[in-house]
Order: C-alpha cells, then structure tokens, then sequence
C-alpha cells in the first residue's frame, strides 16, 4: 500500500494549506481523534484495573503498573516512529491515510485479544499491539492539522483535536459503563474496538489527500532517519513544551490510572458502585473541560496568546488534586472534578496550536509531533509504577494525589522561558 524509498534527505515539506476546512472535515478529524482516548482512557481508568483484579487478585496493583506501562512503552515508539514514517510514504492514498487505516485495524486487533485474556500475559501483549495500533491513528491525524488546516484556524482545530482524546475516553466511559456489565469486561473491548472503527471509517469517508509519487519522497538512510529524533531535542522551546507536557498528563494518567482504586478503599465501594462514581467523575470532569478548552481556544485566538492559558490551566488543574488529596468527601471530590477539568480543557483549548507553532521543521511534522505525543506515553509507563510505589509503600493515596498537583504546578513553570509565542 506504501512505497518508502531509500537516503539521507528530509522528506519534501507539504504545501501549506491555503483553502479553509469546513465544519464536516473539523467534525470528522474530532471523530478521528475521539479514538486514542475511546481506545485507552476507559480501557486504563476501568477495565484494565477490573481485569487485573479478576486475573490476579493477590498483586493488583502490580499487574496493573507492568501491562500499563508496557504497554505505554510500545506507545512511547510507535508515536513518533509511525509520524516519521508517514512523513516519508509515498502512496495514491496520501501520506498519513495508509497509516490510519492499518493504525485502526491493529488498534481492534488488540482490543479482541484482551477481551478473550485468561492470564496477564495474553492481556500484557493484547495492551501493547492495542497501544500500537491506536498512537499511530494519533500521531498520523494531529499531522493533518498543519498538513491540512490553513493557519487562521489552527486555533479552533487544535483545540478540539486537544480535548478529543479525553472527551472520548468518557463517552467510552459512559457507553462500557450502561450497555455492559463490570463482571464481563470481554463486553466493554469489544464495544470500544467497534465504537473506534465507526469512528475512523467516519472520517475516512470526508478525508482527502493528494496522491503522493515516490519521486516526491526522498531516499532513505537508517542513520539519518534516527538522527532525525534528536534534531528537535535543539530546540529550547520545543524541549519546554514537550517537557511542560509531560508534566500535566503525569498528573492526569497518576489520578486516572489510580482513581478506582481510591474509591474502593477510601469509600468502601463495590466494582458497580465504584464504576458508577468513576463514570460521574469523568463525565463531570469532561463536560467542564470540552466548555473549557472550546472558550479558551476562541479566546486565545482573539487574544493572540498562549502561554497565559497553559499557565492558569496547569495551576487549577493542581488545585483540584490538591483538594482531592485533603477532603475525603465524595460531594468535595465531584467539585475537585470540575476544578481539574476546567484546567485541564484550558490546557488542551491551546496546547497542540502551542505544539504546531514550536515545530522546527516542516518537513517533519509527523515525526516532531509524534515526539510531542510522546509526552503522554512516557506518563503512562511512569505513573503505574508510582503509585504502586506509594501505595505498596505508604498506602497514601493523598500522597500520590498531592505527588500529581506538584507535577502539574511544574508543568506552568515550564512554559513561562517559552519564546516562541506569547
């Protein structure tokens, strides 16, 4: 399906969209971009730790950490490799579509093998062939917005290809949560893999790319293509942003990864009960953060800034951890819901216009904001292992949760040397 040559050149840049995109091509791309959050959030936040419970109810909390962070590992390369990549491809089918295509059928692939796991290390490679497969739908749709989407609407795009990850995750929340039953998690794989495939094939029904012959693609050299992932890395701004990432979704997969745990320990819930709490929370959390992230996006855009936004949403973001980890009330912590996602959409309405505007290359775009993504994949292999950390050690979750505010306090000190934009 794709033709990749072989030498040391970069790939030719793609022409700088000129023409706007309509409402239907933004609907979709969001669509798109739904899926490594349908795919992942509700997999991590709620049939992961339900599955390893079932699988392995001496070391839960160990069996969690090493499928989550393996997997995340298999995320941490395929993001910025499959980006690269599709930078490179040649094909009559455009650059990044050939990609979303095969992301899509590996992504469901591995979502069936964790259904059908009777033992931890059937679901530990289903999580890393699943993780695969969806980080390079995300890579290979957010290079669409500087390939595809002229600059005067970065703004708005990038905000919703910002917040779509985590808004799907809760709409998959929701929808695992009501149409199946906690005691059969096989049930909920399989409905995200469908809900992902409806997605794509919705978007691939709007998509439109120019063919791409193999003489507009460079030849190809292994030492070079490698070398490529440190060129970035030269560049303060995009080092501070990449970092300054990191930082907020630390805070955001260490509270996700260990929420449930929390309330069944802190508030004596049973899986139903504890499922049922989780979902409120998310869906409080996210109604917030889409409102949030859409009126911070339009806003920056007026404004013409950035950096004041990733700021403020970084603090409240720490607030609300802050709070969960002092008050052990379920009322205060649905209130913390609402605190931590306004910060979080706040973040998201300008962070992936922030990432666009710091690339150092445009030739490269599939692999410098593969690189970017990496942020959240290094955060998915930290946190399980710190917080099984605490809690096998201290059994504190105030601590951990107080752990995550300071990283996400970390994360608005990051931004503040950035020169690129204001």
């Amino acid at each position: 399906m794709t033709d990749m040559e072989t030498t040391n050149a970069h790939p030719a840049a793609p022409a700088s969209a000129t023409q706007p995109v309509d409402i239907r091509y933004r609907i979709g791309l969001t669509l798109a971009s739904f899926v490594p959050g349908i795919s992942s959030v509700a997999l991590k936040q709620l049939l992961l730790p339900l599955q390893v419970a079932q699988l392995d109810p001496v070391h839960p909390y160990t069996s969690f950490a090493l499928v989550a962070s393996v997997g995340a590992l298999a995320g941490l390369i395929a993001t910025p490799l499959s980006g690269a990549l599709s930078d490179r491809t040649s094909s009559r089918f455009g650059r990044r579509r050939p990609w979303i295509v095969g992301g899509i059928i590996v992504a469901a692939i591995g979502l069936s093998m964790m259904a059908v796991a009777q033992t931890t290390w059937l679901l530990l490679l289903g999580g890393v062939v699943e993780q695969i497969g969806v980080d390079t739908i995300l890579s290979t749709v957010t290079a669409l917005i500087p390939d595809q989407v002229p600059e005067r609407q970065h703004a708005s795009t990038s905000a919703l290809n910002g917040m779509a990850p985590i808004v799907g995750g809760v709409i998959g929340l929701g929808l695992v949560t009501s149409l199946t039953t906690p005691k059969i998690v096989a049930q909920g794989y399989l409905l995200l893999a469908f809900l992902s495939c409806i997605c794509i094939i919705t978007f691939l029904g709007m998509l439109r790319e120019r063919a791409v012959r193999r003489v507009q693609v460079p030849s190809f050299q292994w030492s070079a293509f490698l070398a490529g992932f440190l060129h970035p890395l030269a560049s303060r701004d995009f080092v501070l942003t990449l970092v300054s990432r990191l930082l907020v979704f630390l805070a955001f997969t260490t509270l996700g990864s260990f929420l449930l745990f929390y309330l069944r320990a802190a508030f004596h819930l049973g899986p139903g009960a504890a499922a049922q709490t989780l979902t409120l929370f998310q869906l409080l959390s996210n109604v917030v953060l889409a409102a949030a992230a859409l009126v911070v996006g339009a806003w920056s855009k007026h404004m013409g800034r950035i950096k004041p936004f990733i700021v403020a949403g970084s603090l409240l973001m720490a607030l609300g951890l802050f709070v969960i980890a002092l008050v052990r009330s379920e009322p205060v912590l649905l209130a913390a819901a609402c605190l931590f996602g306004a910060g979080f959409g706040a973040f998201l309405g300008v962070d992936i216009h922030l990432a666009v505007k710091v690339l150092p290359r445009a030739s490269d775009r599939g692999k410098d904001l593969g690189l970017i993504h990496t942020a959240i994949f290094l955060p998915l292999i930290i946190s399980p292992w710190l917080g099984a950390a605490t809690l096998n050690t201290v059994s504190s979750f105030p601590l951990l949760f107080a752990l995550a505010g300071l990283f996400s306090a970390g994360a608005a000190a990051c931004i503040l040397p950035i020169k690129a934009v204001r």
